[in-house]
C-alpha cells in the first residue's frame, strides 16, 4: 500500500487507495484551485492535491535567510484519476470558465466543505473499522500457522 500525503475530494480510502493518479497541472493561485474544485465536483471528478510548499518551508533553517521578496511559491501539483485526465485538461483549458466557477465556488464552497467532512468522518470510521478486522485476521492467520497441524484441527 502506498502512503500519500496531501488532501483529496474522494471520502472512500479505499476507494483513493485503489486509484491510479495522473499528474494534471500546478496551481499557484487559489482562483484556480477553486474553480478547478468547483467544475470537478459538477462533473464528478475526484482530485487529489499536494502542496509543495515554499522555499521558507522546504528549507526551514536557511529560510530564515531568505527575504520575503526571494520567498518562491512552488504551488499545489493536482492530481485526478488517470481515466479522468484527458476530461480534466478540457475543463481547465477554459480560463473564463475557471474564473467564473472560483466566483461560484466562494458562495457554494463551505455548504459543500461541510457535507464533505461529514460524509469524510463516516467513511473513515468504516475504514478503520474494516481495516482493524483485516489486521485481526491476519494476526489470526499468522497464529494459526505457527501451530502444529495436529492443535488446528
Amino acid at each position: 500500500m502506498q502512503r500519500r500525503k496531501g488532501f483529496t475530494t474522494m471520502t472512500d480510502l479505499d476507494e483513493f487507495e485503489r486509484t491510479t493518479w495522473a499528474f494534471l497541472t500546478n496551481v499557484k493561485m487559489v482562483w484556480e484551485y477553486e474553480g478547478m474544485a468547483y467544475l470537478f465536483r459538477q462533473e464528478g471528478i475526484p482530485l487529489y492535491g499536494y502542496e509543495k510548499g515554499t522555499t521558507k518551508m522546504n528549507h526551514p533553517v536557511m529560510g530564515m535567510v531568505i527575504p520575503p521578496s526571494k520567498d518562491k511559491n512552488y504551488g499545489v501539483d493536482i492530481y485526478v484519476p488517470a481515466k479522468q485526465k484527458s476530461r480534466a485538461l478540457k475543463l481547465i483549458a477554459d480560463q473564463e470558465r475557471l474564473r467564473a466557477c472560483a466566483e461560484l465556488e466562494a458562495v457554494e464552497g463551505p455548504a459543500c466543505h461541510e457535507r464533505f467532512e461529514a460524509e469524510a468522518r463516516a467513511s473513515k470510521e468504516r475504514y478503520e473499522q474494516g481495516r482493524r478486522a483485516r489486521r485481526k485476521e491476519r494476526l489470526r492467520r499468522q497464529l494459526r500457522s505457527l501451530l502444529p497441524a495436529a492443535v488446528r484441527e
